[in-house]
């Protein structure tokens, strides 16, 4: 399938086309398909732990096609986005129907608004990326998450200064409250730093703009389509959010980096991250899954990424431990039991 093989990631999107166009059981289809069906395929289809080699590297570095597949789909998201609102304001729509909507476009916002902004906002010398950063981050109301996770959580990962890396035993639940507050005021401290060490104004903090385009966000769809639909997107939002909690959450679990003798925390290496090489998550999320290689080196391209070999790899693909990590009674055993195979207790 070679490069081809991200567009699989428009099937997201599609499917919440469906759903915001149909009712009964076909308003189901999309939200079976990514959490019923993609971890059976993942169980089914062993994983791939292939690299490219440096030359083809190399050429995908400058292919521009990898960023068309982002670039595109920033449109795709907004009309879908749009798509969920108009059809979210259906008076006649049944509570189940609803239930399928709202689900799904958390899904979408989670998935799609946050992961895609998350690899766009890592290419700080872009203005184009990072202006579609913004974008699909407003959507997911997370504009703070660029540079927390550039400046908090790639340098603070695995050590008690990051919220967003959970400890051995940390249950999902407290973990993402925590991780979210935490990582929003956080980010304030961060920015107003970085400002002051640039002899720039820290009162001029960025973090006033990503907090008011949310809500500005919000105040659109309230004028536009009124007080019910707003409930519904906020419902959606917190939905993605807890999508994207429960990747930091399982992400890291476990494991901490080792404080040396001179205080401070040893580098960040690829046991610091859980990894899965299953195909379809993969591509569904722009080899996020590749989680060491993209700590090693942040702003390296999706298209490149590594699998490590000395990477703890996760027991299941990302799909199926995103729904384990919200039972925390299977969860945390079965994490165990990794942490006692690759010898990280």
């Amino acid at each position: 399938m070679g490069k081809l093989k991200y567009f699989f990631a428009y099937i997201i999107p599609l499917l919440a086309i469906l759903t915001f166009n149909t009712t009964g059981f076909s308003a189901y289809i999309g939200i079976l398909f990514l959490y019923v069906g993609v971890p059976i395929l993942e169980r089914i289809f062993p994983p791939d732990r292939y690299n490219l080699v440096e030359a083809e590297k190399e050429l995908a570095k400058e292919d521009i096609f990898y960023d068309l597949v982002l670039y595109l789909m920033v449109p795709l998201h907004l009309f879908v986005m749009y798509t969920f609102l108009v059809s979210i304001s259906d008076p006649t729509l049944a509570t189940s129907d609803i239930v399928a909507r709202v689900f799904m476009m958390g899904t979408l916002l989670g998935v799609i608004g946050i992961n895609v902004g998350h690899e766009l906002g890592h290419k700080t010398k872009n203005p184009l990326k990072q202006f579609f950063a913004q974008v699909m981050l407003t959507t997911s109301i997370q504009n703070h998450f660029v540079p927390y996770h550039n400046g908090g959580h790639h340098k603070d990962i695995g050590t008690p200064a990051d919220p967003t890396s959970a400890k051995k035993g940390d249950n999902y639940y407290p973990f993402a409250i925590k991780s979210q507050i935490g990582g929003y005021f956080k980010t304030w401290k961060l920015e107003a730093k970085r400002l002051k060490a640039q002899g720039k104004n820290p009162n001029l903090n960025p973090m006033i703009i990503y907090t008011l385009l949310p809500i500005l966000l919000f105040i659109g769809i309230y004028f536009s389509f009124g007080l019910y639909v707003t409930v519904c997107y906020f419902i959606s939002s917190i939905y993605g959010i807890a999508i994207l909690e429960s990747q930091n959450y399982f992400a890291h679990y476990g494991l901490r980096r080792k404080k040396q003798s001179n205080g401070r925390y040893e580098r960040v290496n690829a046991r610091h991250s859980w990894n899965s090489d299953h195909i379809i998550g993969r591509v569904l999320l722009f080899e996020l899954t590749r989680h060491s290689d993209h700590h090693h080196i942040g702003g390296k391209s999706y298209q490149i990424l590594d699998s490590k070999e000395e990477s703890p790899m996760l027991p299941y693909g990302y799909p199926m431990m995103l729904m384990l990590s919200f039972f925390p009674f299977l969860f945390r055993p079965l994490m165990q039991k990794q942490l006692d195979l690759y010898e990280l207790d």
